[in-house]
């Protein structure tokens, strides 16, 4: 990772993708990696309104576009084509100093008992997917929101198969002993096992606010000596007639971010529920500091 020129921490990723396209539009239970050939300059727009907000990373469109989440949502067939459109689409909006992240998000396949997913399964989807975002011209591959410590590790084998950095994030939530997965992958564990697979920043994000985050970072930090990313979401979820709301406001937001770096991460930015003003709020604060 340090022979890689852009890598000059802190990194400031772009937020969250879905809630920026049901802003403008997306409907509910829509995929939005369709977006990529039905309204590209919706997608083209939410990643300038990201560079603007002073983003150092934006990620493509791709979080579900492993063949068989897109097959699941009528796109058979069209994940390599929608992986490498979607990295145009944010190349198209990358200034110079724009770093550009190929996405890639969990399947929904599960391991048994819970599912029939394999090792060999899931290997082929993300190698595919990996494949057509470094053939397109990301900068690096960034694995999210995984629950399954053996279904991340398929994700950064492949993803490190193509010479890219990659970055590699679960996500965890807080229980009486301590932070697990949903299947019961504990922090230390996972991020170490990440590491040694080959993923050059691992962390976490989703599913917690940054106050929880700041705790697991803390636990995680003394074992894990490799650069951490670190993504929470927007406060806590509240339902509205509207749809799912976060409770969180810019300006704390951004305070909360600026205590992980000092907690120790090297990449931050914002998971679900956070929008161009988060990040506005917190290149500012990184600007002062600078």
């Amino acid at each position: 990772m340090d022979k890689v020129a852009w890598w000059k921490p802190p990194l400031l990723l772009d937020g969250a993708m879905g809630s920026l396209l049901f802003d403008m539009g997306l409907e509910r239970g829509q995929a939005p990696e369709s977006w990529v050939f039905e309204h590209p300059q919706r997608v083209e727009q939410a990643h300038r309104l990201y560079v603007e907000a002073g983003s150092d990373i934006i990620q493509s469109n791709t979080f579900g576009a492993t063949p068989s989440k897109l097959a699941a949502a009528g796109m058979a067939g069209q994940s390599a084509l929608v992986n490498r459109t979607a990295i145009e689409i944010a190349r198209r909006v990358a200034t110079a100093g724009t770093i550009v992240a190929g996405n890639i998000g969990p399947t929904g396949l599960l391991f048994p008992p819970m599912g029939t997913a394999t090792e060999e399964m899931l290997l082929s989807e993300f190698r595919l997917q990996a494949e057509a975002l470094a053939g397109a011209g990301a900068d690096f591959i960034n694995i999210e929101t995984m629950y399954d410590v053996r279904e991340a590790l398929c994700a950064v084998h492949a993803a490190h198969a193509t010479g890219l950095p990659v970055f590699a994030s679960m996500t965890f939530e807080k229980t009486k002993r301590g932070y697990f997965t949903m299947v019961g992958d504990r922090v230390s564990h996972s991020l170490a096992a990440l590491y040694d697979a080959g993923a050059d920043v691992v962390g976490f994000n989703c599913s917690v606010t940054p106050t929880i985050m700041l705790s697991m970072l803390q636990e995680a930090r003394p074992v894990c000596t490799c650069p951490i990313i670190a993504q929470p979401n927007a406060g806590n979820p509240q339902p509205t007639p509207t749809g799912v709301k976060y409770d969180a406001v810019p300006v704390t937001f951004a305070k909360d971010l600026v205590a992980l770096l000092d907690a120790g991460a090297s990449v931050i930015g914002g998971c679900c529920g956070t929008t161009p003003e988060f990040i506005r709020e917190i290149r500012q604060l990184l600007d002062l500091r600078a």
